[in-house]
């Protein structure tokens, strides 16, 4: 009896069992059934209704973005001067080894420029009845071989000085691929701006784009241009006028130099290491021009422009070497035109000043082959004594 009704019991439970797993496979009695059929339809509706940005977040959005590109701009812009100043650095350090190599091969430095101008710069080379060519070249001619250019300094015709103008030599001024107008990218600093040759006020000018200008000028000491004048006026020749009237030189046959200049280039005169009794590291050899001045440019008298000077092939003193007698940038003042007698002083500061378009000075390489940024605030007493090859002076921290 007892064994019977706990088999009925077994029996009972095993039919809930199966009543319960029936249950479980048979979705249409589930009160999840439906499920399916819910989420479907719920996709349904998703994609029924249109998905964008409301207003009010497309303007913070566009915020955002405003803000990010007001924080990137300057730094993008201050990556790449930083590497346009790094390559000008380069260059000017190519330069300065170019010149101890051609020390080290001539046991002299170039010339800051070679061209017969009596009397008050008579040519070296000139004979006593003063009828044979003499050469003539700039200071950046020299170099050429050790920057590897020597294919374009053998193209040079130094003793016919017009034949670089032209090509074939019979042909007419810049006709066909001349020298004149021959770029070298040791020559260019990447921050100055505009064409790489020249840009006179008046475009219909023949020059117009035929004489590639170098970003790189030799120190002449405290003078580089202009070359002399028949009033007292600081120039090459006298860098310390109108305290003195201009040195005349005796004319030649005497190849008689006397010539105040104070800088270790000079035209028609070569100076050496020994001569340099300042300290190599304490005397400038190389430097940049700024080529932006905008009163310069748009003076309706002076009718000129800064970008047509630097002539870098013609061998002239405005256009090899410059002096430490300007400040660093110096730029015509904006009152320039009712300026009257100044003008042309001021003229001649401008052609003659270092500068560049880096922030705050200007780069340049010493004696000793090294290159260092020079601040346009340094004292002018400093920066004029930096000029000298043997002024005496004693320079501190700059």
């Amino acid at each position: 009896m007892i064994l019977k009704d706990f088999t009925e019991q077994i029996l009972d439970n095993t039919m809930v069992v199966e009543t319960a797993i029936v249950q479980i496979w048979r979705p249409s009695d589930s009160p999840f059934a439906n499920m399916s059929l819910f989420l479907s339809k719920e996709k349904e509706g998703m994609k029924s209704r249109k998905l964008g940005f409301t207003l009010v977040e497309l303007l913070v959005v566009i915020a955002i973005i405003g803000v990010l590109v007001g924080l990137l701009l300057p730094a993008v812009q201050s990556a790449r001067e930083a590497a346009r100043r790094m390559q000008c650095s380069n260059n000017l350090k190519q330069l300065g080894l170019a010149v101890h190599m051609f020390h080290d091969t001539h046991r002299k430095f170039p010339y800051g420029m070679l061209r017969p101008q009596s009397p008050q710069f008579p040519h070296p080379e000139l004979s006593p009845a003063n009828t044979n060519p003499t050469r003539r070249y700039g200071f950046m001619h020299q170099l050429l071989s050790y920057i590897e250019q020597d294919n374009l300094w053998q193209r040079w015709d130094q003793l016919v000085f017009n034949n670089n103008d032209r090509v074939p030599a019979t042909a007419a001024q810049f006709s066909g691929d001349h020298f004149m107008k021959k770029t070298v990218p040791t020559l260019v600093c990447p921050s100055n701006p505009g064409s790489l040759l020249s840009e006179p006020a008046n475009p219909a000018s023949t020059s117009n784009q035929q004489y590639f200008r170098t970003h790189y000028y030799g120190c002449a000491g405290t003078r580089g241009y202009p070359r002399g004048g028949v009033y007292p006026r600081p120039s090459l020749l006298n860098p310390f006028a109108p305290a003195a009237q201009d040195p005349v030189g005796p004319a030649a046959p005497n190849p008689g130099y006397v010539s105040t200049s104070d800088g270790i280039l000079a035209q028609n005169k070569q100076y050496n290491m020994g001569s340099a009794s300042d300290g190599t590291s304490n005397t400038l050899l190389l430097g940049e021009r700024a080529f932006f001045d905008p009163i310069f440019d748009s003076d309706t008298v002076l009718n000129d422009r800064i970008r047509n000077w630097g002539w870098v092939w013609f061998a002239a003193q405005g256009d090899n070497f410059l002096g430490t007698g300007v400040p660093i940038n110096f730029r015509l003042p904006v009152n320039f035109a009712t300026l009257g007698g100044a003008r042309t002083l001021l003229v001649d500061d401008r052609i003659n000043a270092f500068g560049s378009m880096h922030t705050g000075g200007a780069q340049f390489t010493l004696l000793d082959g090294s290159v260092t940024f020079i601040s346009q605030s340094i004292s002018p007493i400093t920066f004029r004594a930096l000029g000298t090859r043997a002024g005496g002076e004693v320079i501190g921290e700059y």
